[in-house]
């Protein structure tokens, strides 16, 4: 103890006097540093008579010490582990433990703040001080053992709590370790149920993989979120049992200690009842959705149902297909209903589709799904069991197919042909409809029946089949004259005898065919060339182009990436020779494709940054054509550029300006790729990241524009969650910075301020 009142002593004789003005300020502000983090205080400290003050709150809240004030004796009793110091507002005298110390400076009011020497409090707590005249800086550390052991934590409890089917349904409790001196933090792994693990291995785990919890004092309860994965990388779900363990991780070089596992938890949902059999049956002869009526009865309990969809399925997927692929079917390929509270029964329309996206048609095996959806919570979604089995089939023509025959520029280019139904008793006639692409997005048997006469092409029932070449006179469904460069769907109305268009039967439609004048080939348009990433190779050029018009005698496309300064002009004939291209093939109606690390131009150099290129598209005849190939106008030049990474700010630290929290920080070291600034006030007991940060709703943060300068920003009245800031709760804050086109956002997110509360 001896030792301890002469090092005390020793401190307070070396601390040089500066100044002998009671309060007179150092020429630039005092800095507060502990443990690596500057100390963030309402009233900035002061230099009395060589002595720092700083305000007492701040400095003994940061050592996490217990404190007592007494108003009316102006003294305070501080507390930590087995030391206790008392000291009287404006006396000299202190003690530690009971035994008088003798103060230079005494403790002071400044400006309704009760100011404490700095020096005398840090060491009689056990901290080791120095200070930097130049700096005007004060450095306290905490001594760390050299060897310690840091215990494991106990009570560890992993409960189901909500019902979202992620992450948020998972909440871990424990019990803290008694002593925290020991403890850097608290880290928190989920495993699935059964895997064992070891402190060598729990401490391998990467850091996206496990929650961080600080050691605050207090037991922990820790609810998860949506993106929270086990330390295999998977994602929490629902149906799956885990099991939690925490490390207890020691400071500087203390050992850390692994926690016994809780007990396994399994998620369940709360779910609606499950279906009852849902029955798929083929009630009329269209040959599409129309023949498919489904019937199946509602569920009990509607309470969690906004609404219901039918899914048809091929048979063959069927076995395959579960709640996560229904809910992932594009809304084209699906029917939705609304709940009625009564038994449900359907024909579906003429223009469903299944799950592939291809409409409903005779020949086909397919078996029926409902899903009950919950619009609120898709973890409430519910699958039916499949219906049996279902082919359709239909009195309709099958084997559609048109072709261009010829190259007159009229009807007599279009050849169609199809397969008679096996039986015509009930048929008088066949009509051929040509139906412009252009007016259609779809065509329905109530469309083909009000055609007039002189716009379709009649066939007769005999035969087993047709193949018929339309006349020069032929028309389209709007009257017009069928002629080249114009994209055509046929389609065969099955007329039934008795004038009774009801019963009639429409096909469905053939490929789209556009006639073709083959004197020459046409080019692709609409191309444009953008810098899409920052790989510094080809991945990123994309190359955007809409297909030529027809490309019936197209057999490929090439994307020529032609080096600016290597050529003046670009001919057809330099296109046809180039050795390097990328190859797209005919299918779609356009392209939109970012090329591959190893694209290169046509003179065989890799594409990199800081070249200008202009992109050609040459169109490759097919080997039945008799012209020449096409080629492109270029693009517009385009020269790749590197983006850079956007640097973190630093030194954020927490103050208030008129009861509102403000945030400074030191600017980021490169602000030309920034374009902006993020401040976000957390809790402090929330897990927070560069991948959360981005989440946050613009309206629970405040945004600041880099301006070259270290910057103080008001924060939002919210927190990240749009909750209120309230006194009596600890809160930390963080800024992100946020990258422009010409940065890449790859973190960005700053080091927390100290823990604060208002």
């Amino acid at each position: 103890m001896r030792k301890v009142w002469i090092s005390i002593v020793a401190g307070l004789l070396m601390f040089p006097v500066l100044f002998q003005a009671p309060a007179q300020a150092a020429a630039k502000p005092i800095k507060i540093i502990i443990d690596g983090v500057t100390l963030s205080t309402d009233q900035p400290p002061v230099m009395v008579n060589g002595r720092t003050m700083v305000p007492l709150r701040a400095i003994f809240e940061a050592f996490n010490a217990g404190i007592k004030w007494d108003q009316k004796t102006q003294t305070v009793t501080a507390s930590q582990g087995d030391t206790t110091i008392v000291l009287k507002i404006g006396s000299k005298l202190a003690t530690i433990n009971n035994k008088a110390v003798t103060l230079d400076v005494p403790g002071l009011n400044l400006k309704g703040r009760t100011m404490v020497p700095t020096r005398f409090v840090s060491e009689a707590l056990g901290r080791e001080v120095g200070w930097n005249p130049s700096a005007q800086t004060v450095t306290i550390k905490t001594p760390v053992p050299v060897f310690g052991n840091a215990a494991p934590v106990n009570g560890v409890a992993a409960q189901d709590v909500s019902d979202y089917g992620d992450g948020r349904d998972l909440q871990v409790s424990f019990n803290r370790v008694a002593d925290e001196s020991l403890v850097d933090h608290y880290r928190v792994l989920i495993v699935k149920a059964g895997t064992s693990l070891n402190l060598s291995s729990a401490l391998a785990v990467g850091s996206n993989n496990y929650s961080v919890v600080l050691a605050t004092g207090a037991n922990p309860v820790l609810k998860l979120n949506a993106a929270t994965r086990t330390m295999d990388g998977d994602l929490i779900k629902n149906n799956q049992g885990y099991t939690a363990y925490v490390i207890t991780v020691g400071k500087g070089n203390n050992n850390s200690a692994l926690s016994a596992p809780s007990s396994p938890v399994t998620l369940v949902n709360k779910t609606v009842p499950a279906f009852g059999t849902v029955q798929a049956n083929d009630t009329n002869d269209y040959g599409d959705g129309r023949d498919i009526q489904v019937s199946f009865n509602k569920l009990a309990d509607e309470s969690k149902v906004s609404f219901y969809r039918i899914f048809v399925v091929k048979a063959a997927n069927a076995s395959a297909f579960d709640r996560d692929r229904a809910i992932a079917v594009s809304s084209a390929n699906y029917t939705q209903i609304s709940k009625n509270g009564n038994n449900l029964s359907l024909n579906l329309s003429s223009g469903a589709r299944d799950t592939d996206g291809a409409l409903l048609r005779p020949g086909n095996s397919y078996r029926v799904f409902v899903l009950a959806v919950d619009s609120g919570n898709a973890a409430n979604n519910v699958l039916s069991a499949p219906s049996a089995a279902l082919t359709l089939t239909t009195a309709g023509i099958s084997n559609l197919s048109v072709s261009d025959v010829n190259d007159y520029n009229d009807g007599r280019d279009l050849k169609v042909s199809f397969t008679h139904p096996t039986d015509e008793s009930n048929i008088s006639q066949y009509r051929v409809m040509v139906v412009p692409v252009s007016s259609y997005n779809s065509f329905s048997l109530s469309d083909a029946n009000n055609v007039p006469n002189a716009y379709y092409t009649a066939v007769s029932t005999s035969g087993s089949s047709s193949e018929q070449v339309l006349s020069a006179s032929s028309r389209d469904v709007r009257g017009n004259y069928i002629k080249n460069g114009s994209s055509y769907r046929v389609y065969v109305l099955s007329v039934a005898k008795g004038n009774n268009p009801g019963a009639n039967i429409l096909s469905a439609a053939s490929p789209a065919v556009t006639l073709l004048n083959t004197s020459s080939l046409s080019t692709v348009s609409g191309l444009n060339v953008s810098d899409v990433n920052d790989y510094g190779d080809g991945r990123d050029l994309r190359v955007s182009f809409t297909h030529a018009s027809d490309e019936s005698y197209i057999s490929q496309y090439r994307i020529l990436v032609v080096p600016v300064k290597e050529y003046s002009s670009f001919s057809l004939n330099d296109a046809n020779n180039a050795p390097h291209y990328t190859s797209v093939g005919v299918s779609g109606n356009s392209t939109s494709q970012v090329l591959e690390a190893s694209a290169r131009d046509v003179r065989g150099a890799l594409i990199k940054p800081g070249t200008s290129y202009r992109v050609y598209v040459l169109s490759v005849r097919s080997g039945n054509y008799p012209g020449a190939n096409a080629l492109s106008g270029g693009s517009s030049a385009i020269s790749l550029s590197e983006k850079l990474p956007v640097v973190s700010v630093t030194n954020v630290t927490y103050g208030t300006d008129n009861g509102r929290i403000v945030v400074h920080f030191t600017k980021s070291a490169r602000e030309t790729n920034l374009s902006e600034y993020r401040v976000f006030v957390v809790p402090s007991r929330q897990s927070f990241g560069a991948a959360e940060a981005l989440d946050v709703k613009s309206s629970n943060y405040r945004s600041a524009a880099p301006n070259g300068s270290n910057q103080t920003v008001a924060a939002a009245d919210r927190d990240i969650n749009g909750n209120a800031i309230v006194k009596g709760t600890k809160y930390k804050l963080y800024v992100l910075a946020v990258a422009n086109n010409s940065g890449v956002q790859n973190g960005g997110l700053s080091d927390s301020s100290e823990e604060f509360q208002l």
